[in-house]
């Protein structure tokens, strides 16, 4: 199978992320053979922590906006009120949530693709009927390359 653009995208950072562990992994060897954290000056230890840090790669919190909290509705919304959101909110995207738990996403895409091609009412029709259920979630400190990974769900085996 030849890979896509994407594939290959994940591929280059993987084989980054795979130099700089092979140093991350050298650094600590480095430290350990001087003795541990006791016997290091305060700046040795803050430039290796910092350092450290760096070639940990970025992760999700790095790239995310998170000035504004997302737009949720519940199941029962009508696609109409959803659509209303999003314009006054200027997003493509709300959560659907049941009770406190994320049941769905309703997108501009769903609108066109789910509602106005087969010819609902927006009116009458609620979110859940026309969602994508159980979105997959991904917490903040995961890594780029990891989102990457399942956003494409590409299971490109880690090689260094």
């Amino acid at each position: 199978m030849i890979p896509d653009d994407n594939s290959k995208l994940i591929i280059q950072l993987e084989r980054a992320y795979a130099s700089s562990k092979k140093l991350y992994d050298a650094l600590e060897g480095v430290q350990t053979e001087w003795g541990g954290v006791a016997s290091q000056p305060q700046q040795m230890l803050q430039y290796l922590s910092d350092l450290r840090q760096k070639m940990a790669g970025p992760d999700l919190s790095t790239i995310l906006e998170t000035t504004l909290p997302p737009v949720l509705v519940n199941v029962r919304t009508t696609v109409r009120e959803a659509a209303g959101l999003m314009k006054e909110n200027h997003t493509t995207a709300v959560l659907v949530m049941d009770r406190e738990r994320i049941a769905g996403i309703f997108t501009s895409k769903d609108v066109v693709l789910r509602v106005i091609a087969p010819g609902y009412d927006p009116s009458n029709t609620s979110v859940v009927r026309v969602m994508t259920p159980h979105p997959d979630t991904a917490k903040e400190d995961l890594s780029i390359q990891a989102a990457l990974r399942k956003m494409h769900g590409t299971n490109i085996p880690f090689s260094t």
